[in-house]
């Protein structure tokens, strides 16, 4: 080999090694520029999650609210406690009934049916174990509970602060994911009760009083759009979670039933012309969806 053939291979492998290396550069810089724009969008995200969950009202709102139209205590509008144990299986389920079972607590608390909040209490404590936000509803917050039982305001309070307290720790562990699953079950538990409630009201009920209590009941319904409509534009961020995206499809149905075939209650509402809306059963597709989709919540 003379010398000037081994120079040109030289130069040859210096080419190609810098033809490499500028390519590999190129790659490094768009990688750290696809990481920094989805590192920017996740920030965003998280951001536009925090502040929807920091805008809803805390769970004993819908109870307190359905206490206060005289509407009769119901039993079996709340879901079993007795089912806890199967929750705790799965960490989704676990996440759902949190939130199932924290506003049939407000529910419970609403009409001074304490002791029975206090069970109910108890099944949070398992299910936070199984979510891992058990520092909030621990001992202390139980002993706490227990203090207060004759007194509905402070445990209300409790419930709430409680409520608030697992959201912030989901929320600074990054799991937001878990903090929209339990907001769901709460939201989808007032709804349920909110029309089973409704539903089931006594036919043979004199007119007047019916019309007195009902009337008042449908408005809580029709006012829960707001709070579901936040809340499918939390869900909808979240659509490459397989859970969360199967749940905006139930919610988008939801939705869809107030948009459509309830606009003219919510206008006759905003009017204050409510005297009309309850000459037909309105509400009976709502009430079919919002519990099919609880009664899957809750199997």
């Amino acid at each position: 080999m003379n010398i000037h053939s081994a120079k040109f291979k030289s130069f040859l492998f210096i080419l190609v090694f810098a033809i490499n290396s500028c390519g590999d550069a190129a790659k490094s810089k768009s990688s750290a520029s696809e990481s920094a724009e989805f590192e920017t969008a996740k920030n965003q995200m998280n951001a536009d999650v925090n502040a929807l969950l920091s805008s809803f009202p805390p769970p004993s709102e819908i109870p307190y609210l359905l206490m206060a139209t005289g509407s009769d205590f119901d039993g079996t509008a709340v879901n079993e406690v007795s089912k806890v144990d199967d929750y705790t299986r799965e960490i989704t389920q676990s996440a759902v009934n949190i939130g199932i079972y924290t506003t049939d607590i407000g529910y419970l608390i609403s009409y001074d049916k304490t002791q029975s909040a206090l069970e109910y209490i108890g099944a949070c404590q398992k299910l936070s174990e199984a979510v891992g936000v058990n520092s909030v509803v621990d001992l202390e917050f139980m002993l706490r509970f227990e203090q207060n039982l004759l007194n509905k305001d402070s445990l209300k309070t409790l419930v709430d602060e409680a409520s608030n307290q697992s959201n912030k720790l989901l929320e600074s562990t990054g799991r937001l994911d878990i903090a929209s699953l339990i907001l769901s079950g709460s939201i989808v538990e007032g709804l349920y009760i909110s029309t089973q409630l409704i539903k089931n009201y006594p036919e043979d009920t004199p007119a007047e009083i019916r019309d007195l209590i009902l009337e008042p009941l449908i408005k809580v319904v029709i006012d829960q759009k707001e709070g579901l409509d936040k809340l499918v534009q939390i869900v909808k961020k979240f659509d490459d979670n397989q859970t969360l995206s199967s749940l905006l499809m139930d919610l988008n149905k939801i939705k869809m039933i107030y948009d459509n075939e309830l606009i003219e209650i919510s206008t006759q509402i905003a009017s204050n012309k409510g005297d009309m809306m309850l000459q037909s059963k309105v509400l009976d597709h709502l009430t079919a969806e919002i519990s099919r989709i609880r009664n899957s919540f809750v199997q």
